[in-house]
């Protein structure tokens, strides 16, 4: 077997296209219970290594990460979008590709150890300067395992992809914690990212079984990369907009506010990135699959915007609620100031992630040119009103990151259906019950915490953990078609798990992600 003949075998996606459902649900579920394990691994480290080290040790962190942020979506340069969203791909482009995300991740690595001396004078800490050269080696790796991914993602083996990203972090935490607990301080969260992102790439390289070659001068890539520049060009924009925080925070309050709200900010998205990113890495190899199928096309749109609704939604809003409690439990005493900020982000996140699956039908379409126009558009109004809201400290910039997100959802939803499959009724029809369930909920828990307000936080916790699931699902199973949509659920992860057990029996493969 010829090289390109191999390449081809362990790329084709006839047999994941004519299974799509049950390769979908399966890799959804499979992603979301390696997910579930790294969410109370991150949750377990957090609360150890915020009572290990000081506020000030994570805001130092916090603070070169902001910039490294930005540069790090130059490595990719959205040749990992490119490579997944195109029908067919041949092994001299993706050897091509390769090749060029090596070239960039070498080049940023270097450019960002000659400004971190500016860096350094921005935050007036000379002790960025040397952060911030260990942490850029962190592109070397992540060049060197783009591609890899890519084309496992392409094949739904997202499996693969997050065990690798579960023990990258599981090894990784120990060190960190054991260095904490040595008294290595603020190193010892440098050495995490650094030791993570090696064995990222490492597992990449082990689990999928690709080795490029030299480049091939012959081969154009020249339609993937004008693709991948307007994506790139998108999610440096959506970058800096996460990054703001820091840069407005870190400037005018120092590294302990920093570190105050990062924390928060972790707190929530943490487990909404638990919940989002399983639903998100099957859903843009699935559109991508299905641009020539409006009906089904629209169908699993819906499909997926629903999920990540069932999902976040509720939690956005127990956790804005309980969020005092969680704090304390969590972060510990001194860490109390970051309870006011995880309320507020926790209320922008109720309809945030969403919202963010509408970005996906511009990519899986093609159309990348208007995704960039709307990220210029939503970065303009971060950075205006977070400039606005830093006169108020960390509290102020939240206000303004979760009044961005209302202000620009009708936008990005007009735009983004433009010309599309689907409509803004279809998107509403999907969310509908959801939203209505957890705000019924929300209204249930405070309820409980004016008729008990004495409970410590212990059993308060506790006792909305209860009454919260009750309550969604109570008003979700009341609405007309709760009980049918709730069925089709688990129907769909029934017949995932049916095909995998009857495939097993009859000792075939199984064309799904594992």
């Amino acid at each position: 077997m010829t090289k390109a003949e191999k390449f081809k075998q362990l790329t084709c996606t006839q047999n994941v296209r004519e299974n799509l459902r049950t390769s979908s649900v399966r890799a959804a579920a499979l992603i979301g219970a390696a997910g579930a394990f790294e969410f109370v691994l991150r949750i377990v480290s957090t609360a150890l290594l915020t009572r290990l080290l000081l506020p000030e040790q994570f805001g130092l962190v916090m603070m070169v990460t902001a910039v490294t942020a930005v540069a790090d979506q130059f490595r990719d340069l959205g040749l990992s979008s490119a490579t997944i969203q195109r029908k067919d791909i041949s092994c001299e482009e993706v050897t091509n590709l390769f090749w060029i995300n090596v070239g960039l991740g070498v080049f940023i690595s270097l450019v960002i150890c000659g400004v971190s001396p500016l860096i350094s004078a921005y935050y007036r800490d000379s002790r960025l300067t040397l952060i911030t050269c260990v942490l850029a080696t962190n592109f070397i790796f992540g060049g060197l395992m783009v591609q890899h991914q890519a084309l496992m993602t392409r094949r739904l083996k997202l499996g693969h992809t997050s065990t690798i990203r579960l023990l990258s972090s599981l090894l990784s935490t120990i060190m960190a914690v054991v260095m904490a607990w040595r008294g290595f301080g603020f190193w010892s969260l440098i050495w995490r990212e650094v030791a993570r992102s090696a064995l990222l790439t490492a597992g990449m390289w082990l689990c999928f079984p690709w080795v490029p070659g030299l480049p091939c001068r012959k081969t154009s890539v020249r339609g993937l990369i004008h693709f991948g520049t307007d994506l790139t060009a998108s999610y440096i924009l959506a970058s800096v907009s996460s990054s703001v925080d820091r840069f407005f925070i870190g400037r005018y309050w120092g590294p302990g506010p920093v570190a105050m709200y990062r924390q928060a900010f972790q707190l929530i998205i943490a487990p909404m990135d638990q919940l989002f990113s399983p639903v998100n890495m099957v859903a843009q190899p699935g559109l991508s699959m299905l641009q020539s199928d409006d009906a089904r096309y629209r169908r699993f749109f819906q499909k997926v915007v629903a999920t990540i609704s069932l999902a976040t939604m509720p939690l956005s809003l127990f956790v804005a609620v309980n969020h005092q409690e969680i704090t304390r439990i969590v972060l510990g005493r001194k860490w109390a100031d970051a309870g006011v900020i995880l309320m507020i982000l926790s209320l922008g996140s109720f309809i945030k992630w969403a919202v963010m699956p509408s970005g996906l039908v511009l990519i899986s379409l093609g159309r990348s040119r208007t995704l960039l126009a709307l990220s210029v558009v939503n970065s303009i109004a971060v950075i205006l009103f977070m400039f606005i809201g830093v006169h108020w400290g960390a509290v102020g910039v939240a206000v303004a990151d979760a009044a961005t997100t209302y202000l620009m959802m009708g936008p990005r939803l007009y735009y983004s259906f433009k010309h599309s499959p689907v409509t803004i009724g279809a998107f509403f029809s999907a969310v509908a019950r959801p939203a209505i369930a957890s705000v019924v909920m929300t209204a249930a828990l405070l309820l409980v915490h004016v008729i008990l307000p004495g409970l410590s936080r212990y059993p308060m916790l506790g006792l909305n953990c209860v009454v919260a699931p009750v309550a969604f699902m109570s008003v979700w199973l009341a609405m007309p078609g709760g009980r049918e949509e709730l069925a089709g659920h688990f129907a769909d992860l029934r017949s995932a798990l049916q095909k995998k057990t009857s495939a097993a029996r009859k000792d075939e493969p199984v064309v799904v992600a594992d």
